[in-house]
């Protein structure tokens, strides 16, 4: 009998995800199907962007290791030094990145594991010729238009072979801080603004203030947050509503129920939103923590379709990266405020 049949054998696996935190939250499930096996020393790459959210992934001889979202020349360096020199025995590649698919024509003994793209106009990553070296790959057909599984489906299914395939939902072993209490509002709606998005619909001062004000309707307060990025010509809050600094501890209290929660990240965030009575929020990070716990959350769908291009490419993510259950609603936001909220009414009655 080999070493690696053997009872006690520690099986040495790779886990490349370094992306955003919305991709990582749809690879969670097909993550823990990986960690759950026994007998198992696993590392795992994250981005910068994503690595302040580590404490979802939670289980025994688990490494982390961050890694640019864009990878640095010394980056791979450092990658192929690793699979050259270290008794690697399977790398899942959940995060599509070209160089990676470079790696198992150069490590024939490891087994590769990956999501490869299919695109329009006979667009393929990895090529045909070097799928051929990974031991087990699913294909995320972006060629067709027609309903397909998602993303989160097709990790899933790509990591089948140890037999969990399960519904995952964090665990309760993310505390809340005593800042966080101190400060979290009853019975609030949650909503994240996109300084991006807004300037696209061209919403102002004014029609966030309709917004919050029309939620207080249906909620005793709003909690909002916002872009961590400086940017200059984004609103300054603290003039109108309460602001709660997370990373200085500062406080800026108003005399309404609106509150900008500044700077907040990790833990912190996590549980603002798991809190949460309702989510409302521009479809990314947000939205998909919100649907790792099943919250009730209308996401704002924005589009700008100008031609065939533009709709193949939003109707490609909404196939992908839509939650599939019955607390998640979604809407295409106006550039008029007034038809978004006659919109969202629906999601929150």
């Amino acid at each position: 009998m080999s070493i690696e049949n053997s009872f006690n054998y520690i099986e040495k696996i790779l886990i490349l995800k370094n992306d955003a935190v919305g991709d990582l939250c749809q690879s969670l499930p097909a993550i823990y199907n990986i960690i759950n096996s026994k007998n198992r020393d696993i590392e795992i790459y994250l981005s910068e962007r994503s690595k302040n959210f580590k404490f979802l992934i939670k289980g025994k001889n688990i490494k982390f290791k961050v890694f640019s979202y864009d990878l640095k020349f010394i980056e791979k360096l450092r990658i192929i030094k690793k699979l050259f020199f270290e008794k690697i025995d399977k790398v899942y590649i959940l995060t599509p990145k070209n160089f990676y698919f470079f790696l198992p024509f150069l490590f024939r003994r490891i087994k590769f594991y990956g999501i490869c793209l299919n695109g329009p106009n006979n667009y393929y990553r990895p090529n045909l010729f070097f799928r051929k070296y990974l031991y087990k790959y699913i294909i995320n057909d972006r060629s067709k238009i027609y309903k397909r599984d998602s993303t989160e489906y097709l990790q899933k299914k790509l990591t089948s072979n140890n037999n969990f395939d399960n519904n995952f939902i964090p665990n309760d072993h993310i505390k809340v801080s005593e800042f966080l209490k101190n400060n979290l509002p009853n019975n609030f709606v949650y909503l994240h603004l996109k300084n991006d998005t807004i300037k696209k619909l061209g919403w102002d001062i004014n029609d966030l203030k309709y917004l919050f004000e029309n939620l207080l309707k249906y909620y005793q307060n709003v909690v909002f947050t916002k872009d961590i990025e400086k940017n200059k010509n984004f609103i300054d809050f603290s003039k109108l509503f309460n602001v709660i600094n997370f990373s200085n501890k500062e406080i800026i209290k108003k005399k309404n129920k609106i509150y900008l929660f500044d700077n907040i990240k990790g833990e912190d965030l996590y549980n603002t939103i798991k809190l949460s009575s309702k989510i409302i929020a521009f479809h990314g990070m947000m939205t998909n923590l919100g649907s790792l716990m099943k919250k009730s959350i209308t996401d704002l769908w924005f589009c700008e379709i100008n031609n065939w291009h533009d709709y193949r490419n939003y109707r490609n993510a909404f196939y992908e990266f839509k939650p599939k259950y019955n607390g998640y609603n979604f809407i295409i936001p106006s550039k008029d405020i007034k038809k978004t909220f006659r919109k969202l009414i629906f999601s929150i009655k």
